[in-house]
C-alpha cells in the first residue's frame, strides 16, 4: 500500500504540470532575413510578387503551406535585414520532410525547366542576399 501511495503521488505532478503550462504550441514559421543590393528593394519585391509568391501559392494548393508574409525592416540597424520573408508551415514535418523532387517539379512549372530555375536564382542572386534562416514554433496563450 506504501509504494502504490508513492507511485501515485509521484505521478500527480506529471499530470498537473501538463496543465500548467500557459501557452499551447501553434504552426511553425521560417523566417528568413533578406537584405537587397542598394537600389534593386523594388526589384527584388516584383520578382518575389511574381516567383515566390506563385510557389508558395502552389505549396498552399497541396496543404504543405498555411499562410505567408513579408515584412519591411522600417527602422533597419546596421547589420539587420531589409526584409522578413516568412512562411507558416502546416507542420515542421511539412518544412523539414518534403523531399526535393517535389520543389524540383514545382520550380519546372514556375519557369519551364530546372535550367530556367537555375538561372532566374543565380539572377536573383545579383539583387539580394540572404542573411538568416530560423524555424521558429508559434506559442499561443491559453
Amino acid at each position: 500500500m506504501k509504494n502504490l501511495l508513492i507511485a501515485v503521488l509521484l505521478l500527480c505532478p506529471l499530470t498537473v504540470a501538463a496543465d500548467d503550462y500557459a501557452y499551447d504550441g501553434g504552426s511553425y514559421w521560417t523566417v528568413t532575413g533578406v537584405d537587397t543590393e542598394p537600389g534593386r528593394f523594388d526589384d527584388y519585391l516584383s520578382d518575389l510578387s511574381k516567383v515566390w509568391r506563385k510557389s508558395l501559392q502552389m505549396m498552399m494548393d497541396d496543404g504543405k503551406v498555411l499562410s505567408y508574409k513579408v515584412f519591411a525592416n522600417v527602422n533597419n540597424r546596421a547589420d539587420e535585414p531589409d526584409l522578413w520573408l516568412m512562411v507558416e508551415w502546416k507542420s515542421a514535418g511539412e518544412m523539414l520532410d518534403t523531399p526535393r523532387d517535389y520543389f524540383d517539379e514545382n520550380s519546372k512549372k514556375i519557369f519551364g525547366s530546372m535550367e530556367k530555375g537555375k538561372k532566374a536564382n543565380d539572377e536573383r542572386g545579383k539583387i539580394r542576399t540572404i542573411g538568416s534562416n530560423s524555424l521558429l514554433r508559434e506559442l499561443n496563450f491559453k
